[in-house]
């Protein structure tokens, strides 16, 4: 019997079995609480009248297995024909709290199908007759394992947990189709995640008769659902998967002659190298969680709470200089809206002490009673300060200091966020529930809520200068290896920028001279250069640049000029990019995943007309020999495009007026493209696939393994991790070369991992 995957500090959970068999218990469950209108009864008819409208007609080709010989079976199947689609049926979507309720499987010449385990009476509580016991269904997937059978599904990580909390085995997934339809179209969105959807758009022509959960079943835990009518439910999800997977298959095969006619042998050994080995790595990390300090975040609960009430008197105390205008405006305006005393979070009570009785000259156009931080920066009285130091500390309170305490699992003490492998458009990780990647960095409170498991010592690792070698690396690629070659002198790379940029000796640009005294104008060149160099990798604007640097954007574009003429390689790169981006519609990481920038392809401005053909056709004729002009002419095609290119931005505008007077439509795709998004996608793609690929090497490291280490938490290119304190430095040293050799690999130059260890995130240096 394979051992359940386990935390160290998880007690009482020895025997893989007999936690799983926990949710098969004979015990009532308390009083079921159905959302929604209507009795428990009543939903259930509405859901069965649902389900036999949009899944009555498989009654006969999908089956519920209650027998276990019959499930030997369909598992001898599986393992003769080598792959099988795996779906779950849960009472909620935390893999650790919530009950595995059934388990959706097909493989083809078997009929789709669904085992129920945890169906309970929605009278009495208990569990029906005739369901599969955990220790069966232990022994069944693990055979599945032990054969390495190929196991298809979708949004992998939660069913792979779901599956290790709720029998006892260890499912390995070798085809995710949610990540694969992600790497195919990013543009589907991270939150597309959506089975039924996809697989209705890309499967079946646009026609389904599936329906989503929540319409078939809206506020009625599945558990609950009778088995009759959830087999064909999950039965559908096992099948659909299965077809999706069919699919996409040929895409990310790289023999396969689809996969090279669409040019993607490289994305799929993305998907194959980089992605799928990665959730596994994901899984063990939610498992993980993070332990948590309650008396750190009560300590913090007094003292947050008590700097805001000295905040919100300092607003108060700053209003009480308007006391006059605010009376008089009140007599004025009996109807008013101002509470008293006023409601510091109304946007409506700050907008008419701004606007209405301070008389605060607008400062934005486009929001005229803005109150957003942007605009009260902008203002900068005293009352803005007040309100934004206010706003400050209410907002760590409300994310973070009084969330996260709830956030915990309170049968372990630790958090477990969810970790979006595929988060980010650009193949980046995302966290969510809470969103351990957005606990600030500026704050050192709020990090120390986080701490090692007693006995563990925290480490954390992130690569040096990612960004700028990863865009060396791609660089040099395309021909031009100045950047690299100024990485392997071992060569500050910002030092030589601007050393390059302003026509200084290099050790005129660095920070320090050789006797340790700071260089002061040193200092300043390379922190221009990197601001230029980093504005760039990061898809920031002139205006974002200038602000960065404390100058004006003619300034800042001067600086960038300078850059870009000493390393000509950044400009071409950068120029490469958008024209990448402009003939093929997509640009590329390192690794060769894709980011679609469709948008890039569009031409700037497009004219058409406004009804689909010319002014001086008549769509109701009747003659079919005349000719209908849907084409706008080429002549007046151009005279509107040189009109609209010549003109102002500000008087844009007049000419679309002017256009559509004559019955035409300028439609301006500019609004669409944005060229500060082409190298970012190629840097922070590329930077998410060299952590990926650490994580996976760190993960699948047999030392590490009997060190006891283990990854808590990724933050783009720092790796969070812990381990027993008498491992400590030999983790470390394993960590730092383990990262560094999983880039180096891609990269082929040099990346140094420092590795720091504490107590707790931001904690106290850990000496060992």
């Amino acid at each position: 019997m394979s051992a359940l995957f386990k935390i160290p500090e998880r007690a009482g959970r020895s025997d893989d079995v007999k936690v799983a068999k926990k949710a098969n218990s004979k015990t009532t469950k308390t009083p079921t609480v159905v959302r929604g209108g209507g009795g428990l009864v009543e939903r259930l008819n509405v859901a069965r009248a649902v389900v036999e409208k949009n899944l009555g007609q498989y009654r006969n080709i999908y089956m519920a297995i209650r027998d276990e010989t019959l499930l030997d079976k369909y598992i001898e199947k599986a393992i003769s024909n080598g792959k099988i689609s795996i779906d779950t049926e849960t009472t909620g979507l935390d893999p650790l709290r919530d009950t595995l309720v059934g388990i959706c499987i097909y493989t083809p010449g078997m009929l789709p199908a669904y085992i129920p385990v945890n169906h309970r009476s929605f009278v009495t509580g208990e569990l029906v007759e005739n369901q599969l016991s955990v220790e069966v269904l232990h022994y069944q997937f693990d055979r599945l394992l032990s054969a390495g059978t190929f196991v298809i599904m979708f949004n992998a990580c939660f069913d792979i947990r779901v599956l290790r909390h709720g029998i006892g085995v260890n499912l390995k997934c070798h085809w995710d189709c949610y990540l694969a339809a992600r790497l195919l179209n990013d543009n589907e969105g991270a939150g597309n995640n959506n089975l039924k959807a996809l697989h209705k758009k890309y499967c079946t022509n646009g026609e389904s008769d599936a329906a989503k959960f929540g319409e078939l079943f809206e506020g009625i835990s599945f558990d609950l659902v009778p088995i009759n009518l959830g087999y064909l439910y999950g039965a559908h999800d096992a099948i659909i998967t299965f077809e999706f997977y069919e699919f996409q298959r040929p895409f990310l095969t790289p023999e396969d002659p689809v996969c090279q006619e669409k040019n993607l042998q490289e994305v799929a050994w993305v998907f194959h190298n980089v992605e799928m080995p990665c959730v596994e790595v994901t899984a063990d990390m939610e498992d993980a969680g993070v332990a948590f300090d309650f008396s750190v975040a009560e300590t913090l609960h007094e003292k947050y709470h008590k700097l805001l009430d000295e905040r919100k008197a300092r607003v108060y105390e700053v209003l009480s200089m308007y006391d006059t205008e605010i009376a008089a405006y009140r007599a004025k305006n009996p109807a008013n809206k101002l509470s008293d005393p006023i409601n510091l979070d109304s946007p409506v009570q700050i907008a008419i002490l701004l606007y209405d009785i301070m008389k605060v000259p607008v400062v934005d156009k486009e929001s005229p009673r803005g109150t957003g931080e942007k605009l009260l920066l902008k203002i900068n009285n005293d009352f803005t300060k007040a309100l934004l130091d206010y706003r400050e500390v209410g907002k760590l309170i409300n994310t973070y200091i009084d969330k996260l305490p709830a956030c915990v699992n309170p049968d372990d003490g630790r958090i477990h966020c969810k970790f979006n492998q595929y988060g980010a458009d650009t193949g980046r990780f995302s966290s969510s529930d809470p969103n351990l990647q957005n606990i600030p960095s500026h704050n050192k409170d709020i990090r120390k809520m986080f701490k090692a498991t007693d006995g563990y010592v925290f480490m954390s690792s992130d690569f040096s200068q990612q960004e700028p070698k990863c865009l060396a690396a791609m660089c040099r690629k395309q021909g031009d290896s100045q950047m690299y070659d100024t990485f392997m002198e071992g060569k500050d790379l910002y030092c030589e920028v601007a050393s390059k940029a302003f026509n200084k000796p290099y050790d005129e640009c660095k920070e320090f001279r050789a006797d340790g005294t700071v260089n002061k104008e040193g200092k300043e060149r390379r922190s221009q250069a990197k601001t230029i160099l980093l504005g760039v990798l990061y898809g920031r604007g002139v205006d974002s640049v200038a602000e960065q640097l404390g100058t004006t954007a003619k300034e800042a574009q001067s600086i960038k000029d300078s850059v870009f003429r000493g390393f000509p390689a950044i400009k071409k790169f950068e120029e490469d990019s958008i024209q990448m981006s402009k003939d093929c519609g997509f640009v590329t990481t390192v690794c060769g995943r894709k980011r679609r920038l469709p948008s890039m392809m569009l031409p700037d401005y497009e004219v058409v007309w406004k009804d689909g053909v010319a002014p001086d056709d008549d769509p109701l004729a009747f003659d079919d020999d005349a000719p209908v002009s849907t084409e706008v002419p080429e002549g007046l095609r151009r005279k509107w495009l040189q009109k609209v290119r010549n003109a102002p931005f500000m008087k844009r505008r007049q000419v679309f007026e002017a256009a559509n007077a004559e019955g035409l439509w300028i439609i301006d795709h500019t609004r669409d493209k944005d060229t500060t998004k082409v190298v970012n996608a190629r840097i922070q793609g590329s930077a998410a696939d060299l952590t990926k690929l650490a994580m996976i090497e760190l993960h699948k490291n047999p030392r590490l393994k009997e060190l006891g280490f283990r990854m808590l938490i990724q933050v783009h290119d720092e790796i969070i991790a812990e381990c027993p304190k008498e491992s400590a430095r030999e983790c470390a040293d394993l960590l730092a070369k383990t990262m560094s050799y999983a880039a180096e690999q891609i990269l082929e130059m040099p990346i140094k991992c420092d590795v720091e260890l504490t107590d707790r995130w931001y904690g106290e240096r850990v000496e060992v």
